[in-house]
């Protein structure tokens, strides 16, 4: 088999993982930075997913200037919420 099929379907496993666990989390939290940071499990989920129908061939891109908007955005979609969240946690603890 293929390492890298190998290594997208290990990547996969783990974000669903982390995306079930997310959700189950999200039910309880009211906190607005606990809920970036299950966005963010949840866009690294939807980034894997992504980049395996990318690897299989069942998406196909459109670049724009050479630029793939839709990657650009599922690959920085989780780091940016976590960014948010710590920036809001941050922020919150000097307030105390």
């Amino acid at each position: 088999m293929n390492e890298q099929i190998v290594l997208i379907l290990i990547d996969n496993f783990f974000a669903g993982i982390a995306a079930f666990l997310a959700i189950v989390v999200w039910v309880k939290t009211r906190d607005v930075s606990w809920i970036f940071i299950i966005l963010s499990a949840i866009g690294f989920y939807v980034s894997i997913i992504y980049k395996t129908l990318l690897l299989f061939g069942i998406v196909v891109t459109h670049s724009f200037f050479g630029i793939n908007i839709v990657e650009i955005i599922f690959n920085y979609m989780p780091i940016i919420f976590l960014i948010i969240a710590l920036t809001l946690k941050a922020v919150k603890n000097m307030k105390r």
